[in-house]
């Protein structure tokens, strides 16, 4: 029977909302183009390496060993499901005097059989348990000379784990029980082997790994939203009751959008998301993210009435740009029914700046407050996992047909009306924004050119050609 964890009070793990503001980068100019969505989360590959001290009986003595443990992890799990930790195995280098002892007197060649029994310890918020772990030693030859490497494996019991929140998996010391694989002719030994339990060094890092745990959401159904869908939410706000929030990574995110009128195409330059979180409702299982960002302004260059040259600066801002520079993001997670994935579905707000034009190469002053009139009001929704590590997603604003761009104001200087120009141009229905969210993982070399794949935004480091060149496939 699965083992269940039964923690009092967690939190989850999520970098999210990061791009849904970012698509403002291109919400002007822009074609949408396709990349793929994110598909089922992998295993992680889990790995630790722990020092403890081993009491072999005398003359040998206590010794110390290290103990190498892999396993493959389930990136996520839901609650109400079992986690399967999958290809346990603990390897440990026994020094060469203590590999003979268990051989029969005056032998210098031979074999090892046995078994490793651990524990391996869950910790959830201020609740933990323990799994009893059982491998198995297979018959291992002695080296000519050195010491013996022996590698155990075995299978994990299978986890119920029923509360929201990260787990957390640690190893603990083994005890080891160890003998001399008998010859075929050899009569049945009459007393067991003995067992040496270790005991693990202290002030060290034992964790193996971790398995984010979602809320179970009933198929094709969404969970209900914050009633302040996009509302901004500061630090210092204590969350409702049975709320639970806490920050995760990094997130990358690229945009791109196309204006109906305009036609013009825009690659928006990598942005990240500050203060991403996803929450979690204990009581109705509803999560959402949240998240803020601010970004630099970008130049773009399309033919403004279909045939005249224009150049623009284009900057977005909160509604309240007056006060922050940083634009706040809500979204609602839910279950795909016919898929199982992970969507997101959130509303931005943004207000859009233009200065700096030049028409057919001739400066065009707008001043410095040509701003739209109302907020681009921007829904977008689809396939987004914030928990995969490494994972991609695409959300964009098909689902609502598209979005408006308003009409402009304070457009021009020196008594000149501006406005309706870029209202003529630009502003109209049937606009489309495509936002892609990259999970970064970590990396902590001093030069960013030497960190694996999936450690650098798209557009910089050694995955910046592949990642743009995804970005802008025709969809």
């Amino acid at each position: 029977m699965p083992r269940r964890v039964r923690p009092r009070s967690v939190t989850v793990t999520a970098l999210a909302a990061a791009g849904l503001l970012s698509a403002a980068n291109g919400a002007l100019t822009g074609v949408g183009s396709a990349a793929p969505g994110p598909a089922v989360p992998p295993d992680t590959q889990a790995s630790t390496s722990v020092s403890v001290h081993c009491p072999f009986a005398d003359p040998l003595g206590p010794r110390a060993l290290t103990v190498e443990t892999t396993a493959t992890l389930p990136a996520q799990a839901k609650t109400g499901t079992s986690a399967t930790i999958g290809a346990y195995a603990v390897k440990l280098s026994l020094p060469r005097d203590i590999a003979l002892s268990f051989l029969p007197a005056g032998a210098t060649t031979g074999a090892l059989r046995g078994t490793v029994q651990l524990d391996l310890a869950v910790h959830q918020g201020d609740r933990s348990d323990k799994v009893p772990v059982s491998l198995v030693v297979a018959p291992t030859p002695l080296p000519e000379t050195g010491d013996v490497v022996l590698t155990a494996t075995g299978t994990v019991p299978e986890i119920a784990i029923n509360t929201i929140g990260a787990v957390t998996f640690d190893v603990t010391a083994p005890t080891l029980t160890l003998e001399a694989v008998p010859a075929a002719d050899a009569p049945p030994a009459t007393t067991a082997p003995p067992k040496v339990a270790c005991t693990l060094d202290e002030g060290q890092q034992a964790t193996l790994g971790k398995i984010m745990v979602l809320p179970k959401v009933t198929p094709g159904t969404e969970q209900k939203q914050p009633a302040a869908l996009g509302g901004v939410k500061t630090m210092d706000e204590e969350p409702p009751p049975n709320v639970y929030t806490q920050p995760l990574g990094l997130v990358s995110v690229i945009s791109n959008s196309t204006v109906k009128k305009l036609g013009a195409t825009v690659v928006s330059t990598p942005s990240f998301i500050v203060n991403g979180f996803i929450n979690v409702n204990i009581d109705t299982g509803d999560s959402w993210i949240t998240g803020s960002t601010a970004f630099s302004p970008v130049t773009v260059t399309f033919l403004g009435f279909g045939f005249v040259p224009v150049t623009a600066t284009v900057e977005f801002l909160p509604v309240d740009y007056q006060n922050s520079r940083m634009i706040a993001v809500t979204g609602g997670l839910y279950t795909d029914e016919a898929t199982g994935l992970t969507f997101m579905r959130a509303t931005v707000e943004v207000k859009a700046r233009m200065s700096h034009a030049e028409i057919n190469g001739v400066p065009l002053d707008l001043g410095p407050d040509c701003m739209t009139k109302d907020p681009v009001q921007l829904k977008v929704s689809g396939p987004y996992d914030p928990f995969e590590p490494g994972g991609k997603g695409h959300v964009d604003t098909r689902e609502a047909g598209g979005f408006t761009l308003p009409g402009f104001s304070g457009c021009g200087t020196g008594g000149q009306d501006l406005s309706p120009l870029l209202e003529g141009m630009s502003s109209g229905p049937g606009n489309q924004a495509d936002i892609y969210l990259y999970n970064l993982l970590g990396c902590d070399t001093p030069d960013p050119a030497d960190c694996p794949p999936l450690t650098n935004p798209p557009g910089s480091g050694p995955s910046a050609a592949a990642a743009k060149k995804a970005a802008t496939k025709p969809r």
